[in-house]
């Protein structure tokens, strides 16, 4: 009696043949972490990006893989110079300040941008992902607060405000007092400074596959 005349034995082949392609797929299911991209190079093919939470197809032989993290990185920085100050005589009298930032980078959204990150950044060491980033914006906020006088330092973003403090002399700007520590309260994009630091390394940061979050002058050091 063969398969065809049993019923049951019939149903028994059809639902272990079921089970043996569904063993054999799974084989070729690789799981990618909530936060991490999976990214798949086919044998004299293409690359393929997969993000997590999620599967990736991959075959043995016939594929290489490699995951890089997508969650945001934060990077503390500690950044020491001198200011582009002139006396009454517009004679150099630059003033030493410090200023503490915290900038957040990720990985760009485009599959050449996660392509790039994936070869050039992330195939370093965490130490060196670091290193890389903090010199990189450590250097450029330098050059920025080369740019900047002292009182520039110490101001808060340009707003309207009349003689009683309301919001409505247009032209006229807040300025923060100087002081020896002026923490100013988590000042993101709009700070001149974080424009310019942003602006003077986003080239930078894209060439590592890299994009700003944001950027946050904490607070601003001052003899």
């Amino acid at each position: 009696m063969d398969a065809l005349s049993n019923p049951i034995l019939l149903i028994g082949t059809v639902v272990m043949a079921v089970l043996f392609i569904a063993i054999i797929i799974s084989r070729f299911l690789t799981t990618v972490e909530a936060g991490t991209i999976r990214l798949v190079s086919w044998y004299k093919g293409g690359t393929r990006i997969f993000k997590g939470p999620g599967k990736a197809i991959e075959i043995p032989v016939f594929t290489t893989a490699t995951t890089v993290p997508s969650k945001a990185i934060n990077i503390d920085l500690d950044i020491a110079d001198q200011t582009a100050d002139l006396d009454r005589n517009g004679i150099p009298k630059p003033i030493k300040v410090r200023v503490l930032a915290s900038a957040i980078v990720s990985v760009g959204d485009s599959s050449e941008m996660i392509t790039t990150a994936a070869n050039k950044f992330f195939s370093r060491s965490l130490g060196e992902q670091t290193a890389i980033l903090s010199d990189l914006l450590t250097s450029t906020g330098r050059r920025a607060i080369n740019l900047l006088n002292h009182d520039e330092l110490f101001s808060t973003k340009a707003r309207p405000v009349n003689s009683a403090g309301d919001p409505s002399e247009s032209g006229a700007i807040v300025q923060m007092p100087n002081a020896i520590f002026n923490p100013v309260s988590s000042v993101e994009d709009d700070d001149r400074l974080a424009l310019i630091i942003k602006s003077a390394c986003s080239r930078e940061l894209q060439d590592l596959g890299l994009v700003f979050n944001s950027l946050n002058i904490k607070g601003v050091q001052s003899d």
